[in-house]
This record gives structure tokens, sequence and C-alpha cells, in this order.
């Protein structure tokens, strides 16, 4: 569980990498790239979000599991 909890915290920093490859080379145009309040926007929002809490806390609690 502790594993899946930090593998599914680097996919979603993976998506964050995706979206801005994805903005830089104008695929997707429906996502309306570097708008606020659009679907590309808040993808990359909350990927970060949950990408950069996600991983530390699985690699912490996997660490402290070890112990």
């Amino acid at each position: 569980m502790i594993s899946f909890v930090q593998l599914l915290g680097a996919g979603c920093l993976v998506i964050v990498v995706l979206t801005h490859l994805s903005e830089a080379l104008h695929l997707f145009p429906w996502m309306n790239w570097g708008r606020p309040h659009s679907v590309g926007h808040y993808l990359d929002f909350w990927s970060a979000v949950l990408g950069v809490s996600m991983f530390p806390m699985g690699y912490l609690l996997h660490s402290l599991k070890k112990r």
C-alpha cells in the first residue's frame, strides 16, 4: 500500500511533465493550455499538488516502516 502511494505520486509528477510538453508543442488545443480556469490548468495544478505531497509521503512512510 505504501509503495502504491509513492508510485501514484510519481505518476502525478509524470503527468505534470507531459502537460508542460503538450502545452509547449500545442497539442490538444481544446484544453486551452496556459489560460486560467481551463482543463489544462487544473490538470497541471492538481497533478503537481498530488505528486509533491504523495511521493515524499510514500517515501517517508516506507522508511518509517523499515525501522
